[in-house]
């Protein structure tokens, strides 16, 4: 037996480790994704105030059911009213009454005369336009705490520790082909 084969056996255990902890935290972003956070990727993609509405709530909802309680913080460590379940509520809460206002804005306006409606596409799109960006602005969606939430929550490890297990199992990925291509020319 080569004295390299077991350092290139830790290596490729090393490297299956990484592979795995990929595959788990993918899942556990599934997870989410299928239960909460594609709610707010379709109110953004909806056409219509209506449509918005209805994501926005079911999305609310789904928080509600996966019990994110107003209690519950974004952050393990450092805790803040900005990454509380609180506010992430009284966000969705605005954008909800932004998208009812809109909503009744539509109605009251295109329910009148043909004319004058053609003149109003322009705002109205404007108005898509700005909830649109209120729920998936500046590279951040409207769940944003609520993903860290259930994340600490539901799969603590993956938020917290996985990263860091990766570095080390990478680190150490590396150590154990080194030193199998060392002792290989040595």
């Amino acid at each position: 037996m080569s004295k390299t084969l077991p350092f290139v056996l830790l290596g490729v255990l090393m490297l299956l480790g990484i592979i795995g902890l990929i595959g788990y935290a993918a899942f556990v972003n599934y997870q989410y994704e299928a239960k909460i956070g594609s709610y707010f990727d379709n109110a953004r993609d909806s056409i219509t105030p209506e449509a918005i509405l209805v994501q926005l709530e079911v999305g609310k909802q789904s928080m509600i059911d996966e019990k994110l309680t107003e209690d519950l913080y974004g952050a393990w460590i450092f805790k803040k009213p900005d990454n509380s379940m609180k506010f992430q509520y009284q966000h969705l809460e605005g954008l909800i009454e932004r998208a009812k206002a809109v909503e009744e804005w539509k109605t009251a306006t295109y329910s009148g005369n043909a004319t004058t409606t053609e003149n109003f596409g322009d705002v109205y799109n404007e108005k898509m336009d700005n909830l649109r960006m209120y729920i998936h602005g500046e590279g951040e969606r409207s769940d944003w705490i609520a993903k860290d939430a259930w994340m600490l929550k539901n799969h603590f490890f993956v938020e917290v520790w996985s990263f860091w297990i990766g570095v080390l199992l990478l680190f150490l990925c590396v150590l154990f082909f080194s030193i199998a291509i060392t002792e290989e020319y040595y």
